[in-house]
């Protein structure tokens, strides 16, 4: 079967010289939720960026379905959504014009993706900002409209980083249940998170990341959720961290 991502011995080294991720290698498999741990400045958000198409590999390869993110880039991003940690919405425009531009880049009919902006607002709150300059937006409801952006296309693969950070309650069990449909429907989600509840309540798997390497590989129950604590107390083994707060 095909890897809906595939890693080979990838490093990525910034012109500094750090090192931020060192010769890993990962296959995702197609329908699985894969969530990535680690501290801060284990990497994730660099390996984030590679797998988007936003990171050149400084050596290795990332393929998304068989296509390398360095060649074939600009068919990588129609086949992907992302959230990542950095705001990635247009300041010129107000929250349906930025849904629907994405919905126009990604080649999906103007009636459909009127369809689709219609019923990401109403999922996530935000019908009544649905003409406010971004600019204009509290941190959480710039965050839910990322959200609806990476959704709106319907991408055989979610790439999160950290797609819970700044969001209320609420507003984070409707993004787990949105995942887990997403996931429902066959696609496949790649997120990394410092909630271990979260990485716990969503994964089929969970990889530890520490120092730029891929140190532990966590299964869940027969592809199942995970028993309550066990990626905590695996998380504390590898990386000798006690307050989980500080993973990120």
């Amino acid at each position: 079967m095909l890897a809906a991502v595939r890693i080979e011995n990838l490093t990525l080294r910034y012109p500094s010289g750090t090192v931020a991720v060192a010769g890993l290698s990962l296959d995702v498999r197609p329908g699985e939720i894969f969530g990535l741990l680690g501290l801060n400045g284990a990497g994730k958000s660099s390996l984030i960026k590679a797998i988007a198409s936003l990171l050149r590999p400084s050596t290795g390869q990332v393929r998304i379905f068989g296509l390398d993110t360095r060649t074939d880039a600009a068919a990588v991003k129609q086949r992907i959504g992302v959230v990542s940690q950095e705001n990635n919405l247009d300041a010129a425009l107000n929250v349906r014009h930025n849904l629907l531009f994405r919905c126009r880049y990604a080649g999906i009919p103007g009636h459909v993706a009127s369809q689709r902006v219609k019923r990401w607002l109403s999922l996530l709150g935000l019908e009544d900002k649905a003409e406010e300059s971004v600019l204009h937006l509290s941190g959480g409801c710039k965050r839910k409209v990322m959200l609806a952006k990476a959704f709106v296309t319907e991408p055989e693969i979610l790439v999160l980083d950290e797609p819970s950070a700044g969001l209320d309650p609420g507003a984070r069990e409707l993004l787990w249940e949105q995942v887990r449909i997403f996931r429902a429907a066959g696609n496949t989600v790649f997120l990394s998170t410092h909630y271990l509840e979260e990485a716990e309540a969503l994964c089929d798997r969970i990889g530890i990341l520490h120092h730029g390497r891929l140190v532990s590989m966590l299964a869940g129950d027969q592809g199942c959720s995970f028993a309550p604590g066990m990626a905590a107390a695996t998380f504390r083994a590898v990386t000798g961290q006690a307050d989980t707060d500080e993973a990120s």
